[in-house]
């Protein structure tokens, strides 16, 4: 897990959350579609939209349909541990990034993945977070030892 000093900063003063959250978000129904990992099928009923959306890759389509918006810092952290748990035992042969990113004040929370492709510019400048200077950014890589 890498992060930010935006991210370590707001980690270090994390205070307990009371929020629910729909266990659906929990026990997400991840499904392949064209050789892209999607968070919910439900996105692919409406199969059009994706096709006619122009993602400069499958890794931009990815990171732009799979992710969720979060009120709370300890919720969205809980969320995206679950979702790396959930991707290794569903997709042990792929590799994930995770993004967790906020406002600097720890607000407007979104978790997001996409899957790791070689062949593809990446979507966030894993070695230059600190770069991304109006954002809190935690970034969790899935690597696996099977490619």
């Amino acid at each position: 897990m890498i992060a930010n000093s935006a991210m370590r900063n707001l980690l270090n003063n994390l205070t307990e959350s009371t929020l629910s959250m729909s266990l659906d978000l929990f026990n997400p129904d991840f499904c392949i579609w064209n050789g892209c990992i999607l968070l919910d099928a439900s996105s692919l009923r409406n199969i059009h939209s994706i096709e006619k959306t122009i993602y400069r890759d499958q890794t931009d389509l990815e990171a732009s349909i799979n992710h969720y918006h979060i009120e709370n810092l300890k919720t969205g952290l809980e969320l995206i541990k679950n979702w790396e748990e959930r991707l290794k035992l569903k997709y042990p042969k792929r590799e994930f990034i995770l993004i967790l990113s906020s406002t600097i004040s720890g607000e407007d929370v979104v978790i997001r993945f996409y899957q790791l492709r070689n062949d593809e510019p990446e979507w966030i400048k894993l070695k230059d977070l600190e770069a991304y200077r109006e954002e809190a950014i935690l970034v969790i890589e899935i690597l696996n030892a099977f490619q």
